[in-house]
């Protein structure tokens, strides 16, 4: 998992260490790599290289992303997925077939609300009219059936339609051709639709009634609604962030200055919305669940657009951070984990005053992030992980010492201890006698800013008699410890430019025949 190292600042360090073991030896020119003191002979120059935390982190996975700010600083980003619904989850009003037996020549189909929702108007996507009416006059008549509430560029619906006199006094049973009513507005006004007829005489002049009529509409949908769309919850579908910062951790503190939960919702439905928390829980590296606590877990109004901005979308931002949450607490427990699921209330206050709207196309999208700006400390914050190793090429060595010298404008020290064990996980020996400072922390001001640049220079020394104990050695645990200046007490800022300089050489002796 030498992957999942580089999320660790100093983990480079260990690899290029590693990577030692496999160069042979040769004869090198030292002055490359200002590392003086071996014999050239046998001084082998490993490493002259610098880097910055943004280079080392580009190694994260997909689900992390690195912000730099405005002023340089680092935070780490972990996106949740894009959760939400649209217009066609939410709203099946008027779709289907709607049937109407007119009993009079003027007719007012009442408009019930259903499930709360009172609709002002709707455009029609698609929909199909059709009539069926007996005729029982000994004459043709000529059928026009008009909705004044259904419209198209001010024009009500008007349809005529011919039927000629049946044989004796009743004429026949007639069923129209549909008649595509896509694009019409449909109105209900005072929660009342309005249609009539005239039934008109075609030989005698006179306008008559019908023994029945009737109207039908097939396959309507709308591409628009308006008015009160009712407070039904919309239930969006839960989703987990991992937050890998911590997953090689094994005892130890961190704590971030200001970390932040973020919400971010894009909504194009033209109704007031109200966030609805079911879950926020942090899952923590030693299995402990921390439940996000703030008052605006369930009060969160997102912005939406106006009767007179259809079509727009409108972002809204919340960030739950160490003012009005516990964010800053739970987020500093080693989370590895950010369960949640929040749903979004429609007209929370129930106001029918309020008139909104919503078109085909409308969505409402909800994405949760986590930030956690490299601005913090860290107190004996130990990280393990595991390489390959494989000494099997050497013969007959000596001694082998390494000396690496760093250049540190973070005000981080970092540890390490290495242990060589064989395919059976037996420990075989260790690197070091015990937990050893490799790289010291850059002073700090009171602000967290390095002040100058740290040196510092480690020695690594192998016996003929301790390589022969590892030369079997297949496997290398690697425990990394952190602590920011001052054991842990001063909080750091970490910027995109600040580097750390590293130059390893080795000087590796082998046995005279």
């Amino acid at each position: 998992k030498i992957t999942n190292m580089k999320k660790f600042l100093p983990a480079f360090l260990i690899l290029a260490l590693l990577a030692t073991l496999t160069y042979s030896c040769k004869k090198y020119d030292t002055d490359s790599v200002g590392i003086g003191g071996y014999d050239a002979e046998y001084a082998v120059p490993l490493m002259n290289t610098s880097t910055t935390l943004t280079s080392v982190l580009e190694n994260f996975d997909t689900t992390t992303f690195i912000l730099i700010g405005d002023d340089g600083l680092i935070t780490l980003n972990y996106k949740g997925d894009v959760t939400g619904k649209t217009a066609t989850d939410l709203f099946d009003i008027i779709s289907g077939a709607a049937p109407f037996e007119l009993s009079d020549t003027n007719y007012y189909i009442p408009y019930e609300p259903v499930d709360g929702i009172d609709i002002d108007y709707a455009i029609l996507k698609t929909g199909t009219f059709k009539a069926g009416f007996t005729n029982d006059h000994t004459e043709p008549v000529e059928v026009t059936i008009t909705l004044p509430s259904m419209t198209k560029d001010g024009v009500p619906f008007s349809a005529t339609f011919n039927a000629s006199a049946g044989p004796g006094a009743i004429g026949g049973n007639i069923f129209t051709d549909g008649i595509d009513v896509s694009g019409y507005l449909l109105e209900t006004i005072n929660d009342t639709i309005f249609i009539n007829y005239v039934a008109h005489r075609v030989n005698s002049g006179i306008n008559d009634t019908l023994p029945t009529c009737g109207i039908i509409f097939t396959d309507l949908t709308a591409s628009y609604l308006e008015g009160y769309l009712g407070n039904a919850l919309y239930e969006l579908d839960r989703d987990t962030i991992e937050i890998d910062f911590f997953e090689n951790w094994t005892r130890g503190d961190v704590v971030f200055e200001d970390p932040k939960l973020t919400l971010t919702v894009e909504n194009s439905f033209g109704i007031p919305v109200r966030s609805k928390a079911n879950i926020v829980d942090v899952l923590t590296a030693t299995g402990e669940v921390l439940e996000l606590e703030s008052d605006f877990l369930d009060s969160i109004d997102v912005a939406y657009p106006s009767l007179a901005e259809v079509g727009q979308i409108k972002t809204t931002n919340f960030a739950f951070n160490a003012q009005n949450s516990n964010i800053a607490e739970i987020l500093s427990a080693n989370p590895v984990w950010v369960d949640y699921d929040m749903d979004a209330v429609p007209n929370p206050d129930s106001l029918t005053s309020i008139r909104g709207f919503v078109t085909d196309s409308s969505y409402i999208k909800v994405q949760v992030e986590v930030e956690l700006p490299i601005w913090g400390s860290a107190d004996g914050f130990i990280a393990r992980d595991t390489f390959a190793v494989n000494f099997d090429t050497y013969g007959d060595v000596d001694h082998v010492e390494f000396k690496m010298i760093t250049e540190n404008e973070i005000g981080l020290n970092v540890g390490m201890q290495l242990y060589f064990a064989d395919e059976n996980n037996v420990l075989l020996d260790s690197l070091l006698p015990t937990v050893e400072t490799v790289m010291a922390a850059a002073p700090v001001d009171n602000n967290g800013n390095a002040t100058d640049v740290s040196e510092k220079t480690t020695f690594f020394s192998y016996d003929a008699t301790r390589f022969d104990r590892i030369r079997n050695a297949k496997k290398l645990f690697l425990n990394a410890t952190f602590s920011t200046i001052d054991n842990g007490t001063q909080s750091i800022k970490v910027y995109a430019d600040d580097e750390v300089r590293v130059r390893i050489g080795m000087k590796l002796g082998i046995k005279k025949e």
